[in-house]
């Protein structure tokens, strides 16, 4: 054989010998699956194969395109039946406004209440029997000059009287700081002065039937008769007098006596 065949037989027999011994060495590769062909008119996508055994059924109906929705829009359920209207209220009975609502009447003292009628007494000759002798006791604990002895009068009263707004429990002691001298004896003289002068019978036949000095506390200040203003400055200055008339009430002191003989009340202002 000629020596160029053999140096070409010896060259393929030395692949072959190197191709095996390659093939040896390297890791098998599992077999691919061939591909399916596409068709050029098919969208491009996997095809996945159904090797299961519904892989016989036949495959489901194939809806048009124009029926199917957009699988991002949520069908809405249907629409509840509209509810029935609620009934309106009858005509016949309003509501009130909140503006409607009562407002509490404050009950009125009984100190400051006005009288029903006043009937001025001409002097003190003619009181009640228990009402002068009530009146004659207090007159004499008042010229003692010791204010103790009108608290002892107070005291021995069926209820105690009403010598304050404030409250106070002491009539004594009250009557010590309203005093100007600081022992009550302004407050005693005053008393003196108030019960010389005639008194006015307020509320006449009805229970709160009473007298009340002086007669002033229930006469209007700007309709008093000369005799009337002389008597008014026997209980205060000329400028106690205008402040008085200004202010258009009595707040000076004043005594109540029942017709039963019990003091109701010794006090200053309205």
């Amino acid at each position: 054989m000629e020596p160029r065949k053999l140096a070409i037989l010896a060259g393929l027999i030395t692949t072959l010998v190197l191709g095996v011994s390659v093939a040896q060495i390297m890791p098998r590769e599992a077999p691919r699956t061939p591909e399916p062909v596409v068709s050029a008119g098919t969208p491009l996508r996997t095809t996945i194969r159904d090797v299961t055994a519904q892989a016989a059924e036949p495959p489901p109906p194939v809806i048009p395109p124009l029926a199917q929705a957009p699988a991002a829009t949520p069908v809405p359920p249907p629409a509840p039946p509209p509810a029935a209207a609620p009934a309106a209220p009858p005509a016949a009975t309003p509501v009130p406004p909140r503006s409607a609502a009562p407002v509490p009447t404050p009950s009125p003292r009984r100190a400051a209440q006005a009288p029903v009628s006043v009937e001025l007494l001409p002097d003190n000759e003619d009181l009640r029997e228990r009402v002068g002798s009530m009146r004659e006791r207090l007159i004499l604990a008042a010229r003692s000059g010791d204010i103790a002895r009108l608290g002892v009068v107070f005291q021995m009263n069926e209820t105690l009287p009403v010598f304050t707004r404030g409250s106070e429990r002491d009539p004594v002691a009250f009557w010590k700081s309203a005093s100007g001298d600081g022992e009550g004896r302004e407050i005693l003289a005053v008393l003196l002065n108030i019960l010389d002068l005639p008194a006015a019978l307020i509320n006449k036949g009805t229970p709160q039937e009473m007298y009340v000095w002086p007669y002033l506390a229930h006469v209007p200040l700007n309709d008093l008769t000369p005799r009337q203003t002389v008597d008014l400055y026997r209980l205060m200055t000329a400028q106690d007098v205008r402040d008085t008339r200004t202010l258009g009430s009595w707040v000076f002191w004043r005594l109540g006596i029942g017709t039963d003989g019990t003091v109701h009340f010794f006090l200053a202002g309205e």
